[in-house]
C-alpha cells in the first residue's frame, strides 16, 4: 500500500515509552517513515520549533506542558512555529467537559485510550486528506469547529462526540483493529522480556507497564479473559520480579497463550477459557514453591 504522506513528520509526544513505540509501530505499518519522540512537554515545544513537524501526538496529561495547553501555545502563535499545525490529543477522560475544552482550544482530534490501531490511522489521515477550514477569529484560533456534513458522504464518522461503529452482535475486542493492537502489544512484552537482564529494575518496570496498558485496552474492549491472562502476569512480574530473575518458562506460556487468545474467537469460550484458568493455576503454583523455599 502506497502512502503519499510516508515522508510527512509525526511527532509524538507521550512519556511512556511504550506507549511512543506503539503509535510509532503503527504508524509505521501505515507506511509513514518519518517519526519522533518527545517524553515530555518541554522536549515537545523544542522538537516542534526546530523540525517542524506535520503532525503532533501529544497526550492530555504529560510533565511540564499538557496537550491542551502545547495547543493553546501554537494556535496563540509560537516563535515559527505555523498556527496551522494539526495537533491529536490523546486522553484517558473523554468527558463532554473535556472534549469541549479541546475543541475549544484548537485541537484537531481526539484520541480516547486505549486506543485501536485504526484508530490512530484513521484521524492522522483525517488531518492529511481532509483538513478543515483554519479559523482565525477574536475569540477563537484553529480548526474549524463543525464538521462538513456532505449530503452524500457515506463514510465513517471520525470527530468529537461520534457515535462508535459495532457491527451487530460483535464484542468490541473481536474487531480487528482491536485485535491488531492486542497482538502488537503482546509482541512488545516479548521483546522486552528477551531483552530483560537480572537486577535491571527499570526494563522489568517497563514491562510490567506494558502488560498493564495490554490488561487496560482488554478490559475497555470487554474481554475478560485476555485482562485475566493480563493480570496473572502482572501479578507473577509483582511478586516475583523484585526478588530476582523471572523465569523464562513462566512468561513464555503467558506470552503464547495471550497470542493465542487473540486469535480465538468468542464462539471457542471454554478453550479461551482453559487457557487462562491454566496461567492462573501455573503462577499460584509457582509462588507457593517461593514461599515454602
Amino acid at each position: 500500500m502506497s502512502n503519499p504522506y510516508r515522508n510527512s513528520l509525526i511527532l509524538i509526544s507521550d512519556p511512556y515509552a511504550q506507549t511512543r513505540n506503539l503509535l510509532s509501530d503503527v504508524l509505521r505499518g501505515a507506511r509513514f517513515d518519518n517519526i519522533m519522540h518527545a517524553a515530555d512537554g518541554e522536549q515537545l515545544v523544542h522538537l516542534t520549533e526546530d523540525y517542524d513537524p506535520r503532525i503532533v501526538i501529544t497526550t492530555s496529561r504529560i510533565p511540564k506542558l499538557s496537550g491542551l495547553e502545547y495547543t493553546r501555545l501554537v494556535r496563540a502563535g509560537y516563535k515559527k512555529v505555523p498556527r496551522e499545525l494539526s495537533i491529536i490529543v490523546m486522553t484517558n477522560t473523554p468527558t463532554k467537559v473535556f472534549l469541549d475544552i479541546a475543541r475549544d482550544s484548537g485541537v484537531d482530534e481526539i484520541i480516547v485510550r486505549p486506543f485501536t490501531a485504526q484508530a490512530i490511522i484513521d484521524r492522522v489521515f483525517a488531518v492529511l486528506d481532509s483538513p478543515r477550514e483554519f479559523i482565525d477569529a477574536a475569540t477563537y484560533i484553529g480548526p474549524c469547529r463543525r464538521r462538513r456534513t456532505a449530503d452524500d458522504y457515506q463514510g465513517p464518522f471520525r470527530r468529537f462526540m461520534d457515535p462508535i461503529d459495532e457491527a451487530e452482535g460483535t464484542l468490541p475486542w473481536e474487531s480487528e483493529s482491536a485485535r491488531q493492537v492486542v497482538r502488537m502489544a503482546v509482541q512488545k512484552i516479548s521483546e522486552g522480556v528477551a531483552d530483560l537482564s537480572a537486577g535491571d529494575r527499570k526494563k522489568l518496570r517497563e514491562v510490567f507497564m506494558m502488560v498493564k496498558e495490554t490488561q487496560a485496552h482488554a478490559d475497555e474492549t470487554r474481554d475478560a479473559l485476555m485482562a485475566a491472562a493480563a493480570r496473572s502476569l502482572a501479578r507473577y512480574i509483582q511478586a516475583v520480579g523484585a526478588a530476582g530473575m523471572l523465569d523464562q518458562e513462566t512468561v513464555k506460556t503467558h506470552i503464547d497463550a495471550m497470542h493465542t487468545l487473540g486469535m480465538l474467537p468468542s464462539g471457542q469460550h471454554d478453550a479461551r477459557e482453559k487457557l487462562v484458568e491454566g496461567l492462573q493455576n501455573l503462577v499460584d503454583k509457582k509462588l507457593g514453591r517461593i514461599r515454602a523455599a
